[in-house]
């Protein structure tokens, strides 16, 4: 897909003396590309360079995370990318200054259609935005879409923190072209976790049956090992019996196996262990780096349930790291004060008034009536 969509710089006349073209970014074209997500590998230097000065910084949508999923998940096979280039035209010279993922639809009686992607796995669904270049690369991302939809924008982007920098430059750019912006609440929910009365006395409980330890290993193979104590820990309780244990899913298995390898190159995904001497009793994992990380899985022993020990784990890391706050998947903070979850944004702009846009528009809706997606099992 084609598309120049942006020029920064607008008031800035004349280029600049001495500075090779592909340096010059205020005044650099912007250009959209939609490729499917499993042909990205080759721009996964770029793509991991993007994430690491994004607006918001999210694993989710780092090259660790994506690539394998979609390799091995079936729910990401008509995942696409939106990747918005800056700069010169040789290949060489461009930069890579956003990244949005993308659904397409491929309807029999039209053309194929691109909606915002949403799965449950991605907790955080922001897109990675040049912090330096975020006005440019949002403007461009708002008229690619706009383009693509005929002259209107309709573009839901899930798993958005309301209060994060992005959706506050998003909504102030979108306003200011003319697009409304709304939002749909997420519901999510914290967990009912052990007082810290009763995880005392859980605590002296358990340690008078043998010595506790937290352990969060940093070396490579000592972390794969720790990923498979985690899946044989929810593999042999409640998810187990129910048909819903990760190693009961070949595919989700490979995916969760190689993201956490990836992801932990790079120091973005870590493993906490609760031992009761040298067995394990709970297991988490969690996804980011910095001020907070995303709590993507964690089990415990069902026999010990009495004693909370996953509470107890929980309680451990965030000891151990207080300036981190471990957010669920609906956004809500697992510990401290209450705040609003994650929102799916909503972008819409122009009204079709010509038969041919109410008619384009009238075959968008009788495919998507004909043509539904099916839910979205364990394994994809």
């Amino acid at each position: 897909m084609g598309g120049i969509m942006a020029l920064a710089g607008v008031g800035h006349s004349g280029p600049s003396i001495g500075i090779p073209a592909a340096t010059r970014r205020p005044q650099a074209v912007v250009r959209g590309e939609v490729r499917p997500l499993s042909a990205c590998g080759d721009i996964a230097r770029q793509w991991s360079d993007l994430a690491a000065r994004a607006l918001e910084p999210n694993p989710c949508l780092a090259p660790g995370f994506l690539l394998p999923a979609a390799q091995h998940l079936i729910a990401f096979r008509d995942a696409a990318l939106l990747l918005l280039w800056q700069a010169a035209p040789e290949p060489e010279g461009r930069r890579l200054i956003g990244l949005v993922p993308l659904r397409q639809r491929r309807r029999i009686f039209g053309a194929t259609t691109l909606e915002g992607f949403s799965d449950r796995r991605l907790l955080n669904g922001t897109p990675l935005i040049d912090k330096d270049q975020a006005a440019v690369a949002l403007s461009g991302l708002l008229r690619q879409q706009r383009e693509a939809g005929t002259g209107r924008l309709d573009l839901t982007l899930s798993a958005i923190d309301p209060a994060g920098s992005f959706a506050a430059t998003l909504a102030r750019i979108a306003v200011g072209q003319g697009v409304a912006v709304d939002w749909l609440e997420r519901t999510g929910v914290r967990p009912d976790l052990a007082g810290p009365s009763h995880l005392s006395i859980a605590q002296e409980a358990l340690a008078a049956r043998g010595k506790l330890s937290l352990r969060e290993p940093r070396a490579l193979s000592a972390r794969r090992d720790a990923v498979e104590i985690l899946l044989a820990l929810e593999a042999s309780g409640a998810y187990a019996r129910s048909g819903r244990a990760t190693l009961q899913d070949t595919r989700e298995a490979a995916f969760l196996r190689s993201m956490s390898r990836h992801l932990g190159r790079q120091k973005l995904c870590r493993v906490a262990l609760l031992m009761l001497d040298e067995q394990p009793i709970a297991a988490a994992l969690t996804l980011g780096r910095g001020a907070c990380c995303w709590l993507y899985l964690a089990v415990e022993d069902e026999t010990l349930a009495a004693f909370a020990p996953l509470s107890l784990l929980l309680t451990l890391m965030r000891g151990a790291a207080p300036a981190r706050q471990i957010l669920l998947p609906s956004g809500l903070p697992l510990f401290g004060a209450q705040r609003d979850g994650f929102g799916n944004m909503r972008l819409t702009s122009g009204t079709p008034r010509s038969p041919a846009e109410l008619a384009a528009r009238m075959g968008r809706r009788i495919a998507q009536s004909l043509f539904r997606p099916r839910p979205a099992t364990r394994g994809g």
